[in-house]
């Protein structure tokens, strides 16, 4: 009687399984359909492993430095003032070079910065007035016809 019962409780558990994927409404899938995906997950996992190996390999990050592949991504982001001075300032620089050309360096930074927040007052002031300009024409139109000649002797 042991051996029925837990033969009963599986084909119980495999029974209600069933039924909650009938009721999750899971699409049935076909043998091909099933062999495309399996095939599929493969492809990716292999070009998964491929990508990890190549970004462990010492050999790709030496390249990659040397090429310039590093800074790829820097030139997207706004040089800081410290990369800006290191570039400006190569070679042997006395002192005073470098304390003028740090303070040109912040004076421009703070200039751009300055007319960048100037055009974004500008352009907010230039919509304020296209709005203002859409508001003045809708009221002209709705007053252009309120006067219209009516016929209607109701009014």
């Amino acid at each position: 009687r042991g051996r029925v019962g837990g033969t009963l409780d599986r084909m119980d558990k495999r029974v209600a399984k069933m039924e909650s994927k009938l009721d999750n409404e899971e699409p049935v899938k076909t043998k091909k359909e099933m062999k495309k995906e399996k095939q599929k997950a493969k492809k990716e996992k292999k070009e998964i492993r491929e990508i990890a190996k190549k970004s462990l390999d010492v050999g790709n990050w030496t390249s990659q430095l040397l090429d310039g592949g590093a800074t790829k991504f820097s030139s997207m982001v706004e040089d800081s003032l410290e990369d800006k001075l290191s570039k400006e300032t190569v070679g042997l620089v006395t002192y005073d070079d470098l304390k003028q050309k740090r303070v040109e360096l912040e004076e421009e930074t703070k200039n751009s910065k300055r007319r960048a927040e100037e055009e974004a007052e500008r352009e907010a002031e230039e919509k304020k007035k296209m709005k203002l300009e859409q508001k003045k024409l809708v009221a002209k139109k709705e007053k252009k016809a309120k006067n219209m000649l009516s016929f209607d002797l109701d009014e």
